[in-house]
């Protein structure tokens, strides 16, 4: 422990430039806890995160990291780790670091052997799924502790092997107070919707994961045009020549609206929407769910990843099969025909964020995982064996995916000798 009055974090981030989910949730977080009692540290590769939170750090270190054996270059840079390594041993020592918080998997690469050489409890917050490759390249379970945001996030890592009992669920929180602010906005006739239409929402990048194709097909089969349902969808992406080109494709133009990124989400929804609704392929949490939610909308999410411990089905909203325009649309139908009901999950929706996912409770949450590590002195130790067990834990998958990529590799090399003897 440091000898100063205050138990200092550091709070480590690797991610692009831009603040989305982990980002929020760290800002969040720093910005929550109890700074009679923690000072804070920060060491991240993104400026705009280091002056989201300038006021409420004592120093921001902005550093360009790169990933060892990562994906895009440079890939096996030993030079560039052992730097980060050093800078990370540097910085503990020099503040007097108590803990440290990586808040993603990302910096375990070189964090926990800082953790380990100064002796200081680290804890590894998990915000999204983490294939078996980058689960090792990472060293994920070198961390003496990990956080994960939902159940669903969990499964991987304790069925490579790693202790349940050094695994904590922290669900995601947010500003409810400060979310509440957002002053509703007239959406309908900014956008130029008559008051009889529904009206749905949806949020986030528009990228691929995110499933927005889904829903725009899904308004096709239960005739939007005809039934006068709009799509609002709020977010900016990769993705959104592409959908506007369907849109276009499938005669919608009228009824799908893109807004583009925006800063007032929360007002947006408020702003007589009918329901909320994702089209996610994959979702670690949903925080844009419990946005929804605060804003007292029914939910249609699909049953993927950590959506059904966000959204009860028939409760706080309806769960949808995944990746299926199909059942979204049956959802969609359910919705407009059941109006009380909608009505009732939206009520209940809003009940349980104050109930479960507040940002006080994510702050409180964490600051007691904080305590257990800091009077848990053995909590920075991790036998370095655990870096391989996964590999013997998933021996039969990585046997099945040898056989499948032999095999493909196999019919490549007879299709190109097929097409040899054909130009001879």
């Amino acid at each position: 422990m440091s000898k100063t009055t205050k138990t200092t974090l550091l709070f480590v981030h690797y991610g692009d430039n831009w603040i989305r989910g982990s980002e929020v949730c760290l800002i969040n977080l720093i910005k929550s806890i109890n700074h009679q009692k923690y000072r804070c540290i920060l060491w991240c590769n993104q400026q705009c995160l280091a002056d989201e939170v300038n006021k409420q750090v004592e120093v921001a270190y902005v550093t360009p990291f790169t990933l060892l054996l990562g994906w895009s270059a440079p890939r096996f840079s030993l030079s560039n780790w052992y730097h980060f390594y050093q800078q990370g041993k540097q910085i503990i020592e020099s503040h007097n670091v108590d803990l440290i918080h990586c808040n993603s998997a990302a910096p375990c690469q070189w964090m926990n052997l800082a953790a380990r050489h100064t002796q200081t409890p680290l804890i590894t917050h998990l915000h999204t799924q983490y294939p078996l490759r980058d689960r090792l390249s990472l060293g994920i379970h070198l961390s003496p502790k990990l956080v994960t945001v939902s159940d669903a996030i969990s499964q991987n890592v304790l069925m490579d092997g790693y202790k349940k009992e050094q695994l904590t669920t922290v669900p995601n929180g947010i500003n409810t107070t400060k979310l509440n602010t957002q002053h509703k906005i007239d959406l309908r006739t900014q956008l130029g919707i008559d008051k009889s239409a529904y009206v749905l929402a949806t949020s986030g990048s528009l990228i691929h994961r995110k499933g927005i194709d889904l829903l725009i097909d899904s308004l096709v089969l239960v005739d939007a045009v005809m039934l006068n349902i709009h799509l609002v969808i709020i977010g900016e992406g990769e993705e959104r020549a592409n959908l506007e080109a369907q849109v276009h494709r499938l005669k919608l133009t009228n009824n799908v609206h893109f807004l583009g990124e925006q800063c007032n989400v929360v007002g947006l929804l408020k702003s007589d929407i009918n329901a909320y609704i994702s089209g996610a392929r994959d979702e670690a949490f949903g925080l844009a769910l419990i946005e929804a939610s605060l804003a007292q909308l029914p939910v249609i999410a699909p049953m993927v990843g950590g959506i059904p411990e966000v959204i009860t089905h028939y409760e706080t909203g309806f769960l949808t099969q995944p990746n299926d325009s199909k059942s979204f649309a049956k959802a969609i139908m359910v919705f407009i025909q059941n109006p009380h009901l909608a009505s009732r999950l939206g009520k209940k929706g809003k009940e349980t964020v104050y109930r479960y996912f507040t940002l006080s409770q994510y702050a409180q949450q964490f600051e007691n995982i904080y305590e257990e590590q800091l009077i848990n002195n053995q909590s920075h130790t991790q036998p370095l064996w655990a870096a391989i067990k996964p590999i013997f834990n998933n021996l039969t998958y990585i046997s099945k995916l040898f056989v499948r990529n032999h095999i493909a590799s196999h019919f490549r090399s007879n299709d190109d000798l097929s097409k040899e003897a054909h130009h001879e």
